[in-house]
């Protein structure tokens, strides 16, 4: 375990684990993963087991001897890591009362969907055969009405896609006839096609030649322009010229006075550096000076502190050694102080215990015995109430089997009568109660009132003898309800008897420890009304008187270690206090030195500031006037740059202007002499075609490509859909013409070679009225039909029904033989070690390790005491010592003394470890307390057997303040607190 960043008051981290070959000093691995997977490869145990094989549970053992069976078990499956049997026994419990629910549910789900029997599914089959036909016929019929209704349907389609024909024909002959001018204008276009692009070149040179006329007016004024500035820039060109030169002149004339500035203002520089320098430099020395101060009198108010700590601690150590000489006396004398109190606390601590257990036993048998004679009350009651069930069974069977005999007996009487009157009739004898002659009802007689009151009255008895019967049954019902209670009750009872006996045993056993224990004599005098609260008190001073020897104790070490560290830093002090003495003196000499030095340095700054002034005049400095200069001179270059790049520029543009005027005439020669040669050609091309007039030349050369693609598509298209409407009417036409001629419409004027008869006014009037006939029978059809679909779906639905039953019912057996061959294996198991609480396999569990554990136990007692041994016995998990030298005497565990139980419970907690380790063999033991509460001679007896270990080759480790051990044990390892949470750890060898 750590604390965060290794400080006393962080907060704990998890616990660490690491694992380390000793032989080779290697250090195998520090993750918790790793760690828990090596440790078994390397040991063979897991960290649990190795743990309690090394750690002793001494104590635990010796509550172990104490406790009952339950007390016990629970510590013994603590003990062993043994928790998974009380698991595994829960889960069988558990699995097996599932795997019944598991049976029930599956048979109440079957019992719930049972199929129809063989009879009642031989009529379902009919009954979907008979309904099946049925609608079979009717489908038949209904098929051939569709037949005749899909012609029709037809007839309209084809008769109303034949007028559609017409009307589209109609509209087509009709866009082809608006389109006249349409195709006018295309025969001219073909006719213009050859000469188009002469007439438009003819009507475009005008416009040409004017816009480039004016084009070579502006082209002459242009270039008069470019000539004048020309001529302007020739001349700025010049000035440019004399200004570059008369800047020069000036930068060469300034330069012996630039440099003697310049060296000025270097040595300037200079002085202000060394001034800035020995500035900083004091600021920083009385800075130190200052800190040097802050840091003396701190040093002095620490040191006054820690002289002042020392003296309280010297004081305080002084009074808690009292008229001790030594510390080490004093320390002793606390321990020893302290051990009597934890003894005494130890000790009031196990009388507690015994009281308390004295007190839960003695309250467990009062319990005990309250119930037991409750139980017997009630035993008595329900005894009582049996024998008064007994006899109202007895007269209610008495009552029923009376009902049962009249009934029967009134009966054979009626039957017996009527019987033997009709059997005596005989054939033309009269009827000895009517008379007649003959005797039709002789055989079959037919139902009269006399017969339904006959039937009334049976009915009657009927309900007479059930009611008898019910209430046979509920006497029946109520005695044995009562016969089970007084049997569980009985049972019960014994059970509470026998617990009794073992609360009245442990009570004495209890007593008996209570009077073995030392200060018994002191509890005896108290009231036992008031041996808890003086217990409580008896403790809590125990404990007050505990924790004041141990603040003693802390107080003791605690000065000891404060004063230590306090004198070794007072002496520190000291130093330190000279050395910043020190310090200070030599940063009082620098400081007046540096006072000395700056008044000069400043004076003949302020000298070579004044004549550097005077020089540089309106310039701030050397470096600005050269810059000034190289501004001015720099300028004037640039100005007779720009004035040289204006002057190329114009001259270039007046040559421009010059070849832009030549080209421009030349082109307006050649414009002119074509257009006059295209006016002769065309107008020999209009002589030619004299019915083109103006106009229509004009409007046709007007019009756009698009227009004149538009114009086409839309004469090939209002062409392509006139024929498209002939073809189509035609083809409509035939296919109605085709549809009809194959029904007997009853028209006499149609022929192979005409039927337009067909499409008459008298076929139309006939095809209605056989239309409207069939929409008659398909009305009449459509509820048999529906009625006759629905009846066949309903007998198919409850035979699919029964099938689906039926295959659940197969796959239900198969699961529910699966969930039954499950409940008897895991009721089985559940017998064997299932409940509840878990209990049962623990039990078993527990037994088997508990033998072991004796086993174990035993061969280490042996070496210890050969005189004791453990056996089971008094209970399940009982436990008795056999005393070998008192003629192998078997007695209560209790019995022992303290010293004896020790050994018992150490030879305990060494089995266990025996069992943990297997056939590892552990060498070094742990033993945790258990020790101060031993007598002088059950403690020498304790450290006898522990010397005995150790001859046996095993290193034993012993946790314990009391201080005999310390005594007898050479090789001890010390822990003090030091404060602030740490602890310091020695080794102190005897």
């Amino acid at each position: 375990m750590r604390r965060a960043r290794d400080k006393a008051d962080g907060r704990l981290q998890s616990a660490d684990q690491s694992l380390r070959d000793l032989d080779d000093d290697r250090l195998l691995t520090t993750q918790k993963r790793e760690f828990e997977r090596l440790l078994p490869e390397r040991l063979g145990l897991t960290f649990e087991q190795f743990t309690r094989a090394v750690l002793l549970a001494q104590s635990e053992f010796a509550a172990f001897l104490k406790a009952d069976d339950n007390e016990r078990s629970d510590l013994l499956e603590r003990l062993t890591g043994t928790a998974e049997y009380s698991a595994i026994s829960r889960a069988a419990y558990r699995r097996a009362s599932e795997a019944r629910k598991g049976v029930e549910t599956l048979e109440a789900k079957l019992a719930d969907d049972l199929p129809a029997e063989a009879e009642a599914r031989a009529a379902l089959e009919q009954q979907a055969e008979t309904a099946r036909q049925a609608l079979a016929d009717l489908q038949q019929q209904q098929a051939r009405l569709d037949d005749r209704q899909r012609w029709h349907d037809t007839d309209t389609r084809l008769r109303e896609a034949l007028i559609e024909g017409q009307r589209q024909h109609k509209d087509a002959e009709a866009d082809w006839q608006a389109l006249a001018d349409a195709r006018a204008d295309r025969q001219w276009r073909r006719l213009i096609l050859p000469q188009r692009h002469r007439l438009e070149r003819q009507a475009a040179l005008p416009d040409e030649i004017a816009t480039l006329d004016a084009r070579h007016h502006e082209t002459l004024k242009a270039l008069e322009a470019a000539e004048a500035t020309h001529h302007q820039a020739s001349q700025t060109h010049a000035e440019a010229e004399q200004a570059l030169t008369t800047a020069q002149e000036a930068r060469r004339q300034a330069e012996p006075a630039l440099r003697e500035a310049r060296e000025q203002a270097q040595q300037l520089a200079g002085i202000e550096q060394q001034l800035k320098r020995d500035e900083a430099t004091r600021a920083e020395r009385q800075r130190q000076g200052t800190e040097l101060d802050s840091q003396y009198r701190n040093a002095r108010a620490t040191h006054d502190e820690r002289r002042r700590q020392r003296d309280a601690w010297q004081a305080t150590l002084a009074q808690l050694m009292g008229d001790h000489q030594h510390l080490e006396d004093a320390r002793q004398a606390a321990q020893q102080l302290l051990d009597r109190a934890a003894r005494r606390r130890l000790a009031l601590d196990e009388l507690t215990s015994r009281w308390q257990q004295v007190s839960h036993a003695a309250e467990a048998h009062r319990r005990l015995t309250e119930q037991r004679h409750d139980d017997e009350r009630r035993l008595a009651s329900l005894l009582e109430q049996g024998q008064s069930a007994r006899r109202q069974l007895d007269e209610k069977h008495s009552h029923y089997i009376s009902v049962a005999a009249v009934i029967e007996r009134s009966r054979a009487v009626r039957s017996e009568s009527v019987a033997m009157l009709r059997e005596g009739l005989q054939e033309n004898e009269p009827c000895p109660v009517c008379g007649g002659l003959d005797h039709p009802w002789r055989h079959q007689p037919p139902p009269t009132p006399e017969a339904a009151q006959l039937a009334a009255q049976q009915q009657e008895e009927d309900r007479q003898l059930s009611e008898a019967q019910e209430e046979r049954d509920r006497a029946q019902q109520q005695r044995d309800h009562l016969v089970g209670e007084y049997r569980a009750l009985e049972a019960a009872l014994k059970q509470r008897q026998q617990d009794a006996r073992a609360a009245e045993q442990q009570l004495d056993e209890a007593r008996q420890a209570l009077h073995e224990h030392p200060l018994h004599a002191e509890l005896a005098a108290i009231d036992e009304t008031r041996r808890d609260a003086w217990l409580a008190e008896q403790r809590a001073d125990s404990e007050t008187r505990r924790a004041h020897h141990q603040q003693v104790l802390d107080d003791l070490t605690r000065a000891e270690t404060e004063l230590a560290p306090l004198d070794k830093a007072l002496q520190q002090d000291e130093l330190v206090l000279a050395r910043l003495g020190t310090q200070q003196e030599a940063l009082d000499k620098e400081l007046a030195e540096l006072a000395e030095r700056l008044p000069p340095l400043q004076a003949q700054r302020d000298d070579l500031a004044r004549r550097l002034q005077a020089r540089l005049g309106e310039h701030a400095s050397p470096d600005a006037w050269q810059q000034h200069l190289d501004n001015r001179q720099a300028q004037a270059h640039q100005a007779r740059d720009t004035a040289l790049s204006q002057l190329h520029d114009a001259r270039q543009e007046v040559q421009r202007l010059t070849q832009q005027r030549d080209h421009e005439r030349q082109r307006l020669d050649a414009l002119l002499r074509e257009r006059d040669s295209l006016d002769g050609e065309l107008a020999e091309w209009r002589r030619a075609h004299p019915e083109l007039d103006d106009a229509t030349l004009a409007r046709l050369l007007d019009q756009s490509d698009d227009e004149v693609k538009r114009q086409e598509q839309q004469l090939d298209a209002a062409e392509r859909t006139l024929q498209q409407a002939d073809a189509a009417l035609a083809e409509r036409r035939q296919a109605l013409l085709a549809h009809r001629r194959d029904q007997a419409l009853g028209t006499d004027d149609a022929t192979d070679e005409d039927d337009t008869p067909l499409l008459g006014d008298s076929i139309e009037t006939r095809i209605r009225e056989r239309r409207a006939a069939l929409a008659s029978e398909r009305e009449a059809l459509a509820p048999a039909l529906e009625a006759a679909q629905q009846h066949r779906d309903e007998t198919q639905h409850a035979l699919r029904d029964d099938d689906r039953k039926r295959a659940r019912q197969q796959q239900g057996q198969a699961e529910l033989e699966t969930a039954r061959a499950e409940y008897r294996r895991w009721g089985r198991i559940s017998e064997l070690i299932g409940s509840a609480d878990g209990k049962t396999f623990r039990r078993i569990a527990q037994a088997y390790n508990l033998e072991q554990l004796l086993e174990h136990a035993n061969a280490h007692l042996t070496g210890l005491s050969r005189r004791y041994c453990l056996v089971r016995g008094g209970s399940e998990l009982g436990l008795l010592v056999v005393d070998r030298d008192m003629g192998d005497e078997r007695r209560s565990v209790h019995s022992l003394s303290g010293g004896e139980t020790f050994l018992v419970s150490l030879a305990l907690a060494l089995g266990l470890a025996s069992m943990a380790s297997g056939e590892l063999t552990i060498e070094s033991l742990f033993i945790d307390e258990g020790f101060g509460s031993l007598d002088p001679e059950s403690l020498a007896l304790a450290m006898e057997a522990l010397d005995g270990l150790q001859a046996l080759g095993r290193r034993v480790g012993v946790i314990s303040h009391v201080q005999e051990m310390h005594e007898r044990i050479p090789v001890q390892i010390h822990v003090a607190p030091i404060g602030n949470g740490t602890s310091h750890a020695r080794l102190v060898s005897g």
